[in-house]
């Protein structure tokens, strides 16, 4: 065990695909792939993983682009759930973990990392507004997150943070599996996290978006 200064007694490790074309994403822009990373805050370790494929409910049908940037089949989002679904089983999933979802609930404390912005501040009230009926407001623990470029430029003495893959390779970690495959990002990031927190580094949020996303 790292005596490491984290202050979450969790982290999960997300990172969305979505509907996507090149020069220009479909709109709305749905999530197609839905992963998480689930490991301890104080050891590091890997403890569980989450990962479910979303059928497009707008634009059901991939582009080309989609499939081969991704990986994912027309097939694979075809037998898929649509998003509330998804969500629904995400939240229980971290129910399963006792992790504590609302900040007056019970469970251990943790927090989303990702890379960038992009999944929690934009993606993802995005798919919410997409959905039909549309859902009501966004879930607390789905309204703050760590970005790792920020503990990232922290660490490296840097005013800029390349990809998750440049990230690696300055760090001198092997990028593995499928990159844009959703899961396999999710691990490669876990993986900066892991670096990153065996250095001591504190893992505290970097963002917070209030108020949540409301359609009602």
């Amino acid at each position: 065990m790292h005596d490491t200064p984290n202050p979450f007694d969790y982290y999960v490790i997300l990172d969305f695909e979505a509907t996507c074309d090149q020069g220009k994403a479909p709109k709305p822009q749905e999530i197609i792939e839905f992963p998480s990373v689930l490991m301890c805050g104080k050891t590091f370790k890997i403890i569980d993983e989450f990962t479910s494929y979303v059928r497009p409910l707008h634009h059901p049908q991939l582009t080309k682009f989609c499939t081969e940037l991704t990986g994912i089949t027309q097939q694979q989002v075809e037998n898929a759930p649509l998003f509330p679904e998804v969500m629904t089983n995400h939240m229980a999933w971290l129910h399963h973990h006792n992790l504590q979802i609302h900040p007056k609930g019970s469970g251990s404390s943790f927090a989303f990392i990702t890379c960038g912005d992009w999944d929690l501040r934009s993606m993802l009230p995005n798919q919410w507004r997409a959905c039909e009926p549309p859902l009501r407001a966004i879930p607390y623990a789905y309204r703050q997150w760590i970005n790792i470029k920020v503990h990232y430029m922290a660490f490296r003495e840097t005013k800029r943070a390349p990809g998750m893959a440049g990230m690696m390779r300055a760090l001198e970690l092997e990028l593995v599996g499928h990159h844009h495959s959703g899961i396999d990002d999710s691990r490669n990031i876990a993986r900066i996290a892991q670096h990153l927190g065996e250095q001591r580094v504190s893992l505290g949020i970097t963002h917070f978006v209030d108020p949540p996303v409301n359609n009602r």
